[in-house]
């Protein structure tokens, strides 16, 4: 999928793993703090998306680029959860 994106970037991976990890009822007391982290680790490696959504045409098991809309959803809700503490 990464191979695939011209910008290099890892978000269907990251985001799918943040989905994945978010289903788990022990994973939702640091969901937005997990997303947060993962993000900018993620940033800090490889590109960013520009949606041209060539990491869903060539994954291998169909992930779809609507985690990475869920994962920018809820990297934006911890930055303003954050900002209140």
């Amino acid at each position: 999928c990464v191979a695939a994106c011209p910008n290099g970037a890892a978000n269907l991976f990251t985001g799918a793993k943040i989905g994945h990890l978010n289903l788990l009822p022990q994973g939702q007391p640091e969901r937005y703090q997990r997303a947060q982290n993962m993000v900018d680790v993620m940033e800090e490696y490889f590109g960013s998306c520009s949606n041209h959504a060539e990491c869903e045409i060539a994954c291998p098991k169909n992930i779809s680029i609507d985690f990475i809309a869920r994962m920018n959803r809820d990297y934006l809700k911890s930055k303003f959860r954050n900002r209140k503490e």
